[in-house]
C-alpha cells in the first residue's frame, strides 16, 4: 500500500515542480530515466508503449518496479571473490547496481536541476 501512496506523492511533487517552472516561464529537466521517478514518468507519459499488431496503443497502469529501469551498461557477473554470480545472487546484485545508479543519478539531478547541494 505504501508504494502506491509514495508513487502518487512523488509524481505530485514532480507535477508541482513542472507547474512552478511553467508559471515562471522557465523549464525544468525531467529526472533521468535511470531513477525511479524518471522511469515511472517515462512509463506514464508513454515512453514504453508499443503498438501490438499495428493496432491502437495500449497503456497498462503500473507501479514502479525494476522492469521499468533501463538496462545496466555492464551488469554484475562476478562476486568479490571472482566466482560467477548465479540465480538469486545475480538478481540481487543486479537490483543493487540499478539502485546505486538510480541514487547517484537522482542526487546529481537534484543538485543540478533543483540547485540543492548534498541531496542524498
Amino acid at each position: 500500500m505504501l508504494q502506491y501512496v509514495l508513487a502518487g506523492i512523488l509524481l505530485g511533487l514532480l507535477a508541482g515542480l513542472f507547474a512552478a517552472a511553467d508559471a515562471r516561464q522557465s523549464e525544468i529537466a525531467p529526472p533521468p530515466p535511470t531513477t525511479a521517478l524518471g522511469a515511472l514518468l517515462g512509463h506514464i507519459t508513454g515512453g514504453h508503449i508499443e503498438t501490438i499488431d499495428a493496432g491502437p496503443r495500449s497503456f497498462q497502469p503500473m507501479n514502479i518496479n525494476f522492469g521499468l529501469f533501463p538496462p545496466l551498461a555492464s551488469p554484475p557477473t562476478k562476486k568479490p571473490d571472482g566466482t560467477r554470480l548465479r540465480g538469486n545472487e545475480k538478481t540481487v546484485a543486479k537490483k543493487q547496481a540499478i539502485s546505486a545508479r538510480a541514487l547517484s543519478d537522482m542526487d546529481r539531478w537534484i543538485t543540478d536541476t533543483l540547485r540543492v547541494s548534498d541531496a542524498a
